[in-house]
């Protein structure tokens, strides 16, 4: 059987639903799949073991026909009426619904009423002023669908940093296979500086001795690859399957920390240096650093630090790298101490099966002991997050025994007791004050009314950190990357609130997430306000997505002691008890 977790199986029957409502199918029959979607997500343990012992019509909501489909899902890997649906409708129609406010309702009336079966057709007819005839939509949709498609085409082209180090990793282990054929491997471009948002991906080689055409041919015959767009003696360029272009550069061994820095970028960063270069009396580039005047390459060069040394500046780190006041700091030595994944002692937000996630408590304690942790906080949703089943009071006090429990099994381990509360539209907390005076740690954050105003979203916020028992804000913008624009809020007045309050703001580090960004973890650093570097992991594996989160706050000029969680367990207690 497929090892999927049943958010995993739930996406899929989402999927269903949302194709079938656009074909305009039974709603009873779609809001069943809904359900189910909803009900399996719920369950306190794992859904492949309901599966493996025949138990899933026990699930409320799953009846004989939607547990074969689930059946179907792990044992395939896929739905056999899901694939049937994607050949029935238009290959392009499933990409109007990453549109925000364009769900499948709207997408069946486009398709059917103006024949909208992608977004070409879809720009097209907004253009033509033709949506707004349909009825329920009217200028004003019109408008917002506009924007809103805007938006989403703006991200085309671009890949989260999740999705890019996940590429990179393939591309590592491909030639990893050939090491004999290079001497030097390296990714560049900004991958190498970690920004959240990757257009494609660089690397640069060193080949070995006689092995530049092998070494050529190896890169040719990438099985990812698409088309050869570009194929030179010193750059090769791919096409890969998705879409996504790899840039190869191969160079020779004593051009090679040149080509890391000058590949890296970025391209604001390198004209500086280029400048502070021509100012000593030399020419930098690519293959070297040389003299005006006699035109001799400097020869005592032989990593990126040598480079930046000479040009008289301490060594920038690839985050730092944008010319965003780094250069000026390196040549007075007055670079930050830039914080490192070592130096991160515990995760403290984090979902388990009693909301969202896939794991038991325990299981998330032991991925967090092999990843070296000291402490983790338990902090599921809270009761009015439905669609992720949150917790209710009696829920809570449930999990606190099972905490006590599994804490008993770990001693030299910390767990703590927490909660990410909602933070409501009418500027009120899930949970009393009662409730959440108990536990050790309380995130609030904001799941909905994303529409209110700028205005209302700032109360919203500030009001939850005025609360004593709120010690961070989770997610503080509610940016999903390449799919929602943060909502409304005025990220330095919170910043100021933060500050005055006490209140930790969290970078969160799912790749899907990433916000706060560096821009405003710098400013949050430069108010002194506390950062917390949290995955939001819904599973174990996701723990691992830290170091996303580290190169988040290595952009954003954090150091160790900017960051509540490079404390060790006591520290931590005493900061929250504080």
């Amino acid at each position: 059987m497929e090892d999927l977790t049943a958010k995993e199986v739930a996406a899929m029957l989402n999927e269903l639903a949302d194709l079938m409502e656009i074909k305009g199918d039974n709603p009873f029959r779609i809001r069943a799949y809904q359900n189910a979607a909803r009900a399996i997500t719920g369950q306190s343990e794992k859904l492949i073991d309901i599966v493996k012992d025949g138990r899933l019509q026990d699930i409320k909501g799953v009846g004989e026909g939607l547990a074969g489909i689930i059946t179907e899902i792990f044992e395939t890997g896929t739905s056999s009426q899901l694939e049937e649906l994607k050949r029935e409708l238009p290959a392009g129609i499933s990409e109007l619904l990453n549109i925000p406010g364009l769900g499948p309702k709207r997408a069946h009336q486009l398709y059917y009423e103006l024949e909208i079966n992608n977004i070409d057709d879809l720009k097209l007819a907004l253009k033509e002023n033709q949506v707004q005839t349909l009825k329920g939509f009217g200028p004003k949709t019109e408008n917002n669908l506009l924007e809103a498609l805007l938006e989403y085409e703006n991200y085309q082209g671009l890949m989260t940093i999740g999705r890019a180090d996940k590429l990179a990793k393939r591309l590592e282990e491909y030639f990893k296979e050939s090491d004999g054929l290079w001497k030097q491997m390296s990714f560049a471009g900004s991958l190498r500086r970690r920004k959240e948002l990757v257009k494609d991906i660089d690397m640069i080689f060193v080949p070995a001795e006689d092995k530049l055409e092998e070494l050529k041919d190896t890169i040719k015959n990438y099985p990812e690859s698409e088309k050869i767009e570009l194929a030179g003696d010193t750059k090769i360029t791919l096409q890969l399957e998705n879409g996504i272009k790899v840039d190869f550069r191969l160079l020779e061994e004593e051009s090679y920390p040149f080509a890391q820095q000058h590949f890296t970028g970025s391209k604001e960063h390198n004209v500086v240096i280029r400048r502070i270069a021509k100012e000593a009396g030399y020419i930098s580039n690519e293959y070297g650093l040389f003299d005006r005047e006699t035109d001799e390459k400097v020869t005592r060069i032989n990593t990126e630090a040598d480079l930046y040394e000479f040009l008289g500046l301490s060594y920038i780190i690839p985050e730092l790298r944008e010319d965003k006041g780094e250069i000026e700091a390196a040549s007075e030595n007055k670079l930050p101490e830039s914080v490192e994944l070592a130096d991160i002692k515990g995760e403290l937000h984090l979902h388990t099966r009693y909301s969202d996630g896939a794991c038991t408590i325990e299981e998330m304690v032991e991925a967090a002991i092999a990843q070296g942790y000291e402490y983790i906080a338990v902090t599921d949703h809270s009761e009015s997050l439905r669609i992720a089943s949150g917790l209710t009071v009696e829920d809570l006090e449930e999990q606190a025994k099972e905490i006590a429990e599994v804490q008993k099994k770990y001693p030299d381990f910390k767990i703590l007791s927490g909660i990410e509360v909602d933070i409501l539209s009418d500027n009120n907390l899930d949970f009393s004050d009662e409730v959440l005076e108990k536990l050790d740690l309380v995130i609030g954050s904001i799941h909905s009314g994303f529409t209110q105003s700028e205005a209302e979203i700032n109360e919203r916020i500030i009001t939850a950190m005025e609360n004593p028992n709120v010690d961070i804000i989770a997610h503080p913008r509610g940016r999903l990357l390449g799919k929602r624009e943060a909502y409304p809020v005025d990220m330095d007045k919170i910043i100021k609130e933060a500050a005055r309050t006490g209140t930790a703001l969290e970078i969160n580090a799912s790749p899907s997430r990433l916000d706060l960004d560096d821009h405003y973890a710098k400013k949050a650093k430069e108010a002194d306000v506390k950062i917390s570097i949290n995955t939001d992991a819904h599973h174990t594996r996701e723990l691992k997505d830290m170091e996303l989160g580290v190169s988040v706050a290595r952009r954003g000029w954090l150091e160790k002691d900017d960051i509540i969680n490079t404390m060790n367990s006591d520290q931590l207690i005493d900061y929250l008890n504080k």
